[in-house]
């Protein structure tokens, strides 16, 4: 039985891939700091925090054959530019290194579809990307890049958009201020997601020493459009304040995420958005 080591396991996708693999694989998690495993309380992960750098027994104790690396910091709760950098670039590169000194054959990244320079974040996550490609070419580990557009489902945070105007509008918040809410994005369910994931776990033997797929449904809806259908669905009376925010700097107008490599694989999404949110607020509203 082979080891995958998750970061972010208590996280909404770490959390579940744990979950899904742990009667295939040995799973050992890394979170940043001591945490209430609330999401995993059923099960007996072996769990290491990386607060104070990657922990040196965590590779001493265990002989960990696959990464994934689902860890990040997206700068939702007042985290610094530095907190940013030292979380989501430095400490996932320290990882990378042990991982590759400790001869692991794959590392599976969950990357953003956002351009560099759209935030912090962005720019951080982008960097990481940097050394992935570096380590890959002179350091010879297999990686996996899954550029990720937003991933929805029951149970994520309110750090994500679409829990957090369900939220909102079930309460009936009386003004929601909103951006003109012209984007067109794409959204991913979360068991959608979760079989790509599975895909490269089968089929990594079989690729690059580097390669990158766009992660997202294939499907663009306009953000104005899906926070009605939420107002409706949840017959709310929170006023929208379309134009109440600006866009931020190359703010991503169009989804263009490519995911022909995975159709070719035989993949394909099977849970709409529409269908998603009402799964969401089904979960909400109890």
């Amino acid at each position: 039985m082979k080891t995958i080591l998750i970061t972010g396991i208590n996280g909404y996708l770490g959390s579940h891939l744990a979950k899904r693999y742990c009667k295939r694989y040995q799973i050992i998690g890394l979170e940043y700091d001591c945490v209430d495993l609330y999401r995993l309380k059923d099960f007996n992960f072996k769990v290491y925090f990386s607060k104070n750098g990657i922990p040196e027994d965590l590779f001493e104790h265990n002989q960990i054959n696959i990464v994934i690396h689902a860890a990040t910091f997206y700068g939702k709760s007042d985290e610094s530019d530095s907190q940013l950098l030292y979380s989501n670039t430095y400490i996932s590169q320290s990882l990378l290194e042990k991982a590759v000194i400790n001869k692991c054959e794959l590392f599976i990244n969950t990357d953003t579809v956002l351009n560099r320079f759209t935030s912090a974040y962005s720019l951080t996550k982008k960097q990481f990307t940097d050394w992935l490609i570096f380590y890959s070419k002179i350091k010879k580990i297999r990686v996996v890049n899954l550029e990720l557009e937003h991933f929805i489902g029951p149970g994520t945070s309110s750090s994500n958009l679409i829990t957090l105007m369900v939220q909102k509008m079930l309460v009936n918040e009386p003004v929601i201020a909103l951006t003109k809410c012209e984007q067109y994005r794409d959204f991913l369910y979360i068991d959608d997601l979760l079989r790509v994931y599975d895909l490269m776990l089968n089929m990594y033997m079989s690729f690059n020493m580097y390669e990158s797929f766009g992660v997202g449904s294939g499907i663009n809806t306009n953000l104005k459009k899906i926070f009605e259908f939420i107002k409706s669905q949840t017959a709310s009376l929170s006023i929208l304040d379309f134009g109440a925010v600006d866009y931020r700097n190359d703010e991503l107008m169009v989804s263009s995420v490519d995911i022909a490599p995975l159709k070719s694989m035989g993949w394909k999404a099977e849970v709409s958005v529409y269908d998603a949110i009402k799964l969401i607020i089904k979960y909400e509203s109890n």
